[in-house]
């Protein structure tokens, strides 16, 4: 939704320029103003004799078009909006470890496997008494 946001705000900046050429391409009230400080004939030639009105048309509709855009960004963006704070409140929370916690789990960690080495010490001696006593008691009988 985003990218199509993003390229109709290009198109809006387009139509914010072309509405801005066909105000200025349009006479004023007396004949004069930015139309005719122009080269005010220039329109005339290009569009023909009925140049008012269809300078009339042509900024009307595009007007429209500019207010519609306008008023369907602003809802794209408010919904993106939305999209993106209800992303963030449905995110799990991220937990950290406080520094001091590291140093009590690595002493926990290398007292467990030092329990782990002694017992394991353990188990291997009395495998090796209960392997001895079995072998002396063969040659006993």
């Amino acid at each position: 939704m985003s990218i199509l946001a993003d390229i109709l705000t290009i198109v809006l900046v387009l139509i914010s320029l072309f509405l801005i050429l066909v105000v200025l391409l349009q006479k004023g009230n007396a004949n004069g103003g930015m139309g005719a400080a122009m080269g005010g004939g220039m329109a005339e030639a290009a569009l023909g004799a009925d140049t008012t009105n269809v300078l009339t048309k042509v900024t009307r509709n595009t007007a429209i078009v500019f207010f519609v855009m306008v008023f369907g960004l602003g809802l794209a963006y408010i919904r993106i909006n939305h999209t993106e704070n209800m992303a963030e409140e449905n995110a799990l929370p991220e937990l950290g470890a406080p520094a001091d916690d590291t140093a009590g789990l690595l002493e926990t960690l290398s007292g467990a496997e030092s329990a782990a080495d002694q017992a394991a010490e353990a188990l291997g001696e009395a495998a090796e008494e209960a392997a001895a006593t079995e072998t002396e008691e063969p040659k006993s009988e």
